[in-house]
């Protein structure tokens, strides 16, 4: 169960994140990729706090 939803998903999941950067830079919205990217990462990041 753990393989399956846990790392498998883990995969698919930053798949599609970076098939969505790569079709943005692709398409020339670099300024969308990077803030995508960067508010992707901080807010997961400040979503794994306890206050």
């Amino acid at each position: 169960m753990f393989l399956a939803t846990g790392i498998c998903g883990g995969f698919t999941t930053f798949s599609a994140f970076a098939l969505e950067n790569v079709q943005l830079l692709q398409s020339g919205k670099a300024l969308t990729a990077l803030s995508y990217i960067a508010l992707s990462v901080i807010l997961g990041i400040t979503a794994t706090f306890r206050f």
